[in-house]
């Protein structure tokens, strides 16, 4: 895996979002996300939550409520939140959580993290997480193998 992401990288930089709008915007997509969280919350200075003393996943969980609720107004929906276990296979990496998103297309996506009361929840995300990679991924079933 890659080193611990610096906070200002964890937003999609201005050739990841490029490459997003170029491809098929027809969904579903499932946007697969692996989040590693700080062992305690770091607000700015100035916000009322400064000095509440809550954990990195604890802040995160404030961000992932309104994201959630965005998602769901956007016709998605979430798929699967899983706590990490153990690494079974592969190189060790820092990840504490597991959580996958289905969009319906990619301007559901990208109205999202324009919309106003999103931006305002990301002080949230900043504070709690530590380092995050998120797949955009096209599902392959369409209906559960099984």
């Amino acid at each position: 895996m890659s080193e611990t992401l610096h906070i200002d990288s964890i937003e999609p930089s201005a050739e990841q979002l490029k490459a997003l709008q170029a491809i098929d915007p027809e969904g579903p997509f499932h946007f697969v996300n692996f989040l590693a969280f700080k062992d305690h919350a770091e607000y700015p200075a100035e916000h009322k939550l400064a000095n509440a003393a809550l954990s990195g996943s604890d802040a995160y969980d404030k961000y992932g409520a309104v994201a959630l609720q965005q998602i769901i107004q956007r016709g998605g929906r979430l798929i699967t939140l899983n706590t990490v276990e153990l690494e079974v296979i592969g190189s060790p990496g820092p990840w504490h959580r597991v959580a996958t998103m289905e969009y319906p297309n990619i301007a559901a996506f990208l109205g999202m993290i324009a919309d106003p009361d999103y931006q305002k929840a990301l002080v949230h995300r900043n504070a709690g997480l530590k380092d995050t990679i998120v797949l955009v991924t096209r599902p392959q079933l369409k209906a559960p193998n099984g």
